[in-house]
């Protein structure tokens, strides 16, 4: 008997639509926990959770590490962590606090610490300018503070203007006084309140730098159920954008008089309608922050002022006709605006230049799926991942798919009304994550000429996530906060926060390319790539899983470390290891499948051994009869 060698690299991802008699030997029909990468099919890393203490998965030995876990806390307060952003060296995370508020927090070697947003002065009558980082004095009450934020929303410094103070370091109480700052500036207090962040929502968060001075990068971010916000390492502001475009709510019962309900002539209770200051999304194009509200319209600040919303100073407001579902604004000739049934994209530089242009009335994005691949805005809708690709003329878009081997995985996920809960990009990895509120998901390779997509799931399902460098040239890190209030970093450490990895890969069914010739499958070799040593079940069946052709039992393989990182690329030649093996193989040398075609199964569930990758396959078959 003759046995033949077969060979196929492990890529192309799962694929749920092409003929199992027309599909490359090399994709998956199934799949769970594994990604598509450049070297083939890797089992994803774990995560842990992250305070910003020292990472579990670097403890010395098991109990180092169980008890680094133990010392690392949820984010305090209850619910989800509805936002996370890595910013300024550090990870922010918004959670609601026992007493009904929101609160924000920053990672620490110590573990999270409040942020504590100050106090607003509103004022009028200011007839000197209040400079940023002065010190405040009450003329009556000689109360003081240091200003962080001036914000004009009327008039001029000629003693008509009117708007707030962002103060921090309050000592005494102001009254409502003349206050004036150590370079003469002056204006009226009026009232002086706490900032306070609203509950619920989920976090739309960007950094960006509007001043073009140095080191005045900053935070912003919207909730949907309050105020939109700056926060600059220090002091956190609040951006009133002045024109109460936000969500449309009913408000029910609105006047009484002693405990008893006003009611209409005909007994109804009398139902108003109340338009709020509650931003959904964030993005900034042409240096201008836009805000954007659900009852259908965009707000953009002043050039170079996010926090002034004044007409005068070159903001203004663009309809929209529906609730906005995403921004990106990282495109380098438009800002591009989702809504749930449409898109369009802004162009222009200013007030008396923007202009909307319509790209697709006939669908859009599912809120919390916009990303931005390179240049290419990526984004879920009805029919499953899109992407929007500029064409030779500045500023157009065409549409194109990317999800149509996996359109049944979409279509099951939406007929049963799994909602997306968060994305984001892993630059470094050429990768999109989407997460649904089911703790399952998908990674989108885009390294190679056609998208890749393997879906993952995860014991605890996600509601928010990021991505960024804490430090330039540190390498991007991913974090999600989590339903349970735990702030988890991805692709850290060998097990889900200490449970197992469960992972597995189905390979296509394999007929050689002959798929009426009979043959008995003998042995299969995998190339792997694994730094330590690493231990696989595989099991297979034979001609589609059909009649009497039994399936191979799962087996169990120990291999031995073998990766192309196990020397530096740059090592000097002397330094480097030569005996050290730089791939793995599996050796499934008991098979004895006899039909057409045959497909493998690789499993893999552990707590401790790191990822591996599945690169190649090779089968030795012979050839039997040629079935009529």
């Amino acid at each position: 008997m003759v046995l033949r060698p077969s060979s196929v690299l492990l890529r192309g991802g799962l694929d749920l639509i092409t003929p199992a008699m027309a599909m490359p030997a090399g994709r998956a029909i199934a799949a769970m926990n594994y990604e598509p990468e450049a070297r083939g099919y890797r089992r994803i890393g774990g995560y842990e959770r992250f305070d910003g203490r020292p990472s579990p998965s670097l403890g010395a030995n098991a109990q180092d590490i169980a008890a680094r876990r133990a010392a690392i806390r949820k984010v305090p307060g209850i619910g989800p962590v509805r936002g996370v952003y890595v910013y300024a060296g550090a990870l922010y995370a918004f959670r609601d606090n026992e007493d009904g508020q929101g609160a924000m927090w920053r990672s620490t070697m110590t573990g999270w610490r409040r942020i504590m947003p100050g106090h607003v002065m509103r004022f009028t009558g200011g007839s000197v300018e209040i400079v940023e980082g002065n010190a405040l004095v009450g003329e009556t009450s000689s109360a003081s503070a240091i200003v962080r934020r001036v914000v004009v929303q009327s008039g001029v410094w000629d003693g008509s203007a009117a708007g707030y103070l962002v103060l921090s370091d309050i000592v005494g109480e102001f009254t409502q006084e003349a206050v004036t700052d150590v370079q003469g500036g002056r204006v009226n207090a009026r009232t002086i309140e706490p900032i306070t962040i609203s509950p619920g929502g989920r976090y739309d968060l960007m950094a960006h730098n509007f001043y073009g001075a140095a080191r005045r990068r900053r935070l912003y971010g919207a909730n949907g159920v309050g105020k939109a916000f700056e926060f600059d390492g220090e002091t956190y502001h609040p951006i009133e954008t002045g024109n109460q475009a936000g969500t449309l709510d009913d408000v029910v019962a609105i006047v009484t008089r002693a405990n008893a309900t006003i009611v209409s002539r005909t007994g109804a209770t009398i139902i108003a309608r109340g338009e709020y200051d509650r931003p959904a999304h964030i993005g900034q194009y042409s240096n201008h922050l836009f805000l954007t509200f659900d009852a259908g319209s965009l707000m953009h600040s002043g050039v170079g002022e996010p926090l002034d919303f004044r007409t005068s100073s070159g903001a203004g407001e663009i309809g929209f006709g529906t609730a906005p579902t995403g921004l990106l604004s990282s495109v380098s000739t438009s800002l591009v605006i989702f809504g749930q049934s449409r898109i369009e994209y802004l162009v222009g530089t200013d007030q008396d230049t923007f202009e909307m242009r319509p790209i697709s009335d006939a669908a859009g994005a599912a809120r919390w799926s916009t990303q931005q691949g390179g240049e290419t805005p990526i984004y879920l809708d009805e029919g499953g991942l899109r992407k929007l690709s500029t064409t030779a003329a500045f500023g157009d878009w065409t549409l194109g798919t990317l999800s149509q081997l996996v359109e049944p995985l979409f279509r099951a996920k939406r007929d049963a009304g799994v909602a997306v809960a968060a994305s984001l990009v892993a630059k470094a990895k050429d990768q999109v994550r989407l997460f649904w509120n089911d703790g399952s998901g998908i990674i989108l390779y885009l390294g190679r000429e056609a998208p890749e997509i393997m879906p993952i799931r995860f014991p605890t399902p996600v509601f928010s996530a990021c991505s960024g460098e804490f430090r330039e040239g540190e390498g991007e890190r991913m974090f999600v906060g989590s339903t349970d209030g735990y702030v988890y970093e991805l692709d850290k450490g060998p097990s889900f926060d200490g449970a197992s990895v469960p992972a597995y890969v189905r390979l296509a069914w394999n007929s050689e390319r002959q798929p009426m010739l009979e043959k008995r499958f003998q042995s299969a070799r995998i190339e792997t790539d694994s730094l330590s040593p690493m231990s696989i079940g595989i099991a297979y069946a034979v001609d589609y899983s059909m009649g009497d052709n039994l399936a191979g039992e799962l087996r169990s393989y120990a291999i031995p470390a073998g990766s192309l990182l196990s020397n530096p690329a740059d090592a000097p030649y002397g330094s480097i290891d030569w005996t050290v093996a730089m791939s793995g193989e599996i050796h499934a040398d008991d098979l004895s499948g006899l039909g057409r075609n045959i497909a493998l199964t690789i499993v893999s569930d552990h707590t401790t051994e790191d990822p591996h990758t599945l690169a190649a396959l090779t089968m030795f078959y012979a050839a039997r009869r040629q079935l009529r």
